[in-house]
This record gives structure tokens, sequence and C-alpha cells, in this order.
């Protein structure tokens, strides 16, 4: 079969090295090496340390550990109580009544009170933030009409009766409202240095905390370090004195430092053609584990070619062949194809179903329509079709994107230009819209299909591929209104069948972690941890 050629093209390149990752290596200095700091990588330079404009893993890494909110999370991914001891819910799901413990302080010892909870919540679902992730209080109140600019963001349902109680009022009940409080964009943040210090509020010298950490230094595309918060509440539970976290884009250059003891842990998988070598050196430190996470791939519904042409996306799904990405290209580390625009796993396999009606058949059977629908579409041999791909700019996604470069060119007689870019500039061509095809990924933030809802709605910030189907809206807001959860459950899916037969994004594996993590780190549930969100509070060095 044609894409047969593809895999040989492809293992050579991965056999030879010539898809390693190239980048500026990062120094880690002698001082680190001394038994208070954790040396961690975070993959890539963090776009911003503000919580509200977060949007990433590497930024959530840092900022776990600077801020805290009213609710926590354990290596589970369960709500714990955090800044507030305890909280009530009303009867009928509309009012949450926090309570906050005594004595809370930001990292300059001024009180944290119930207000700074209220201007925090105001500040990120304000559209003047720019936050993508105002989504996460749309159900409080009149969220909805201020994220829309119908209301200020001071109409806000969240109040402060007094300094100790924060009280949320709810537009329709939600069973994930807790979930949306353990990510760090709600988190609480200093008024006084916001207000003081601007865009610059969160430069080391400038920054006020509320978590763990305070920021010490922040040298770009170098480190960030910070140091033990005094002042964090629960301050006698946190044992490792400094956390020092460098963005190694080349996980080759990681791994090398890894086996140095220059670094304790990785953060990024580990290079395709090096995982059962290490797997076989370290076999009680690399750990591979399900990571609920959804790679793929956004078209731009914007682009006139894709957006009037649902035959042409459908094409381009059908050639990609996942079993040969997860098996061959991926190495064979636990990636499983996805065929669907939410895992298969997600709240213990409620959504499994909701899958292309294509993805059981033969090979050659899908190849067979994919062929059929690009002719229909209005591309062939003598009219083809000509796509750049944008992708982030590290080892793991080079060889993804080359594969499928000569799957669309081998099946369909694409012409494929293939465009690296850093994170942060990626994240711009996302935002703005200013891309052809472009790598996407999204990595549950709580465990409810909700985490992967919002990327498909309309004008939604996390929504890359830039598409909009009223149906698909109303159905959502109309599950987001239900209280019954079974009702609740059937509108979800209904509308994720619509979104998934859209092809507005191709939806590519389900990705695992391979993490290397030194025998020196104790307290790391890693493999219960499946959302990968991690604080360093959790970790101790071994005596």
């Amino acid at each position: 079969m044609q894409y047969k050629s593809w895999c040989k093209l492809t293992l050579i390149l991965i056999s030879s090295g010539f898809l390693a990752a190239c980048s500026k290596s990062v120094d880690i200095d002698s001082k680190t090496n001394s038994k208070n700091t954790l040396r961690v990588d975070i993959g890539a330079e963090v776009p911003t340390l503000d919580p509200a404009l977060a949007e990433d893993g590497y930024t959530y890494r840092v900022i776990n550990d600077l801020f805290a909110g009213l609710v926590d999370f354990d290596q589970a991914n369960r709500p714990i109580p955090g800044m507030a001891s305890s909280w009530e819910i009303s009867p009928d799901g509309l009012t949450y009544t926090f309570h906050l413990k005594p004595n809370l302080k930001f990292s300059d010892g001024s009180p944290i009170t119930a207000k700074d909870f209220v201007f925090s919540w105001q500040r990120l679902i304000n559209p003047a933030t720019g936050s993508s992730y105002a989504f996460l209080l749309k159900d409080v109140l009149n969220g909805a009409d201020i994220i829309t600019g119908k209301k200020p963001a001071s109409a806000l349902g969240v109040y402060a009766p007094n300094a100790e109680t924060v009280l949320v009022k709810l537009y329709h009940p939600s069973n994930a409202f807790l979930s949306y409080l353990t990510v760090p964009n709600v988190f609480v943040v200093s008024q006084a240095a916001v207000t003081k210090y601007a865009e610059s509020w969160t430069a080391p010298q400038n920054m006020v905390t509320s978590g763990a950490y305070v920021l010490k230094e922040h040298i770009l595309n170098g480190y960030i370090l910070v140091s033990k918060n005094p002042a964090y509440y629960a301050e006698s539970g946190v044992a490792i004195q400094n956390v020092k976290y460098f963005p190694f884009v080349d996980t080759n250059s990681a791994i090398a430092n890894y086996k140095t003891g220059a670094l304790d842990m990785t953060w990024q998988n580990v290079p395709v053609d090096q995982y059962q070598a290490l797997k076989k050196q370290y076999p009680d430190e690399l750990h591979t584990f399900k990571w609920e996470r959804t790679d793929y791939l956004n078209i731009n519904m914007t682009l006139p070619k894709y957006a009037k042409n649902v035959k042409l996306r459908e094409a381009l799904a059908l050639a990609i062949d996942r079993q040969s990405l997860t098996k061959l290209v991926l190495g064979g580390a636990g990636q499983t194809p996805l065929y669907s625009i939410v895992t298969p796993t997600v709240e213990g396999g409620k959504y499994a179903d909701i899958r292309y009606s294509w993805s059981d058949w033969p090979r050659d059977k899908q190849i067979a329509l994919a062929k059929e629908l690009y002719k229909e579409a209005g591309y062939g041999p003598n009219n083809p079709l000509t796509i750049t791909i944008k992708h982030q700019n590290n080892d793991l996604y080079k060889k993804v994107m080359v594969a499928i470069m000569s799957m669309w060119q081998d099946t369909l007689g694409v012409k494929v230009t293939l465009v690296s870019e850093e994170r942060k500039v990626l994240n711009n061509d996302w935002r703005n819209a200013s891309f052809d095809i472009a790598q996407g990924g999204w990595g549950a933030d709580y465990n409810s299909v909700t985490t992967y809802t919002p990327l498909f709605v309309c004008n939604n910030g996390n929504n890359r591929s830039h598409y909009c189907n009223p149906k698909y809206d109303a159905l959502i807001n109309q599950a987001e209104a239900t209280a019954n959860p079974q009702s609740q459950e059937q509108l979800y899916k209904q509308a994720l069948e619509v979104a998934l037969n859209d092809y507005q994004i191709i939806p590519l594996f389900q990705p695992t972690h391979q993490r290397l993590v030194a025998p020196r780190i104790k307290g790391y549930d890693i493999d219960s941890n499946y959302l990968d969100n991690l604080q360093t509070k959790w970790f101790h060095f071994a005596e």
C-alpha cells in the first residue's frame, strides 16, 4: 500500500537522528547542585507568570508553586481544601460559601482577605485582561454576560460579606465547579501589586505571591528560580527550599543533563529513538503513564478552502494512519490512536463511544474513502492541495509532522510545507488564526468532559481552530443548564457528535507521559497523577 513509503522515510529519519531538535543549550550552574534545590525541566520558556494569562502546562508547573486558591488538589487530582478550610453548597446547588483559613498572607506579609478573591476573579473574567481561561467562571452569576461584554466585571456573582468569607452565586448548578477552582487561573493575586506595577507586576522585584514559593530570578530562556515562601499558609509542610526550572526545548539536552545528575526531573517525553534504551537503563526512574490529553491538528476554519469544504477536512483526517503513527513514529511507548475530539478515558470512559464511524475500518477502506472525498472536494493530481503545517520546535512534534506530511503526500498527493516555531510564537499564531494547519493539543485541567467541550465553543479563547457552530453551542448551553446528570451526559454527547462530524480538528493520538525522576525525589505519586498537575510542595528529598 502507498502508506508504507512514508513509514520507511520516517524510520530512516528517526534512526539517522536527522530530526533531533536543535536548541541553545541551557547551562545548569553548580549552585543548583546543593541539597536544598530541586532542578526540573519545564520544556519551554514560559510566555507569562500571570495566573490569569497562563494557558499551557509549562506555565502551570511554575504558577502552581507560586500561587494558591480557595481549593487545592491532591496527587490524584481531587479537589481538597486550600485557602478555604471548608465550604457549604446550598441545596439547589447555586450558592457556595467558602470559609477562609485564619491569618492568610501574601509573600510580602500583607493579609489575604475575601476581597482579594473577588478582585482576582473579576480580573480573570474581565475581557480587558484577555484571558483565554475566563470561561472557568462562566457558570458564576453574570459570568457569560461579562465575557461577551454585556455586563461589567463588577457584576460577577462573587462577594465578600466579610474578610473571612467568599460567597459565590452560580447561574446554574455545576458538578465540576470545585474542579474548576483547582486550575491556577483562578488563584488569588495581590491587588496592590497588580495595580501598582501593571504589566510588570510579574517581574521578580515586583511579584507578590500567595503560594508555597516566591519568585527570585527569571532569566529569559535560561531559568526561573523560586524560594520557599515563609508567609505561605501551609509553610510547615513545604520541605524543599528552592526550585530551579529550566526551559529545555531540546529533549536530548534534558536527558544529557539528567544523566550527569545536573537535573532531577525531565518534563517532555523522552526522545523516541532513546525510549527503549532509557527504559532499560533507568527501569525505576523512567515512568510511563497514561495522560488525560488529546493531540491533534487545528484546521483554520477562518479560511474558505477549509470552512466551506467538510469533505476535504474529512479526507485529511482519514488519510492519517494513527496505528502506524503510535507504533512506529512514537516508538510504542503506550500512546493510543485517537478517533475523537475527547479521550475515551475521561470520566471513567463515559464518552468512549464518541468516535468516527470509520475508526474501526480496515486501512485500505479508509484510504479509498479519503481519496474519494478528496476528489469530490475538488482536488487531485492536476489540482493538488497545498498545506503549510506549523508546529512546536521539539523532537516529538517534528517527527509526528514529518510522518503526517508523508501520509498526506503519499495517500492524496497533497503538497506540504512544515514550519517549526517556538511555543510562544505558535501560541500567538493560534490566537490570531495566523496559520493554515497547526499542531494542537489539550491536557485536561480536571476529570470532566467539560475540560474539552469549551475548545469548540464559538469565540472561546482556547478554540484554536476558530470553529463556530451555533447548534453545538446551543447543546452545550442546554447541557450546562441541566441539573440531571443522565440528561446532561446525553446532551454533551449530542454536542460532541456535532463537533466531531464537522472535522474542525484532526485528532491524532492520546499520549503518555514519559518522565525521568531522580531517586532522591520522594513523595511523588507520579502514576496516579493522570492530569500531570504538579506542586513541588508534595515532594521532599531522600535523607
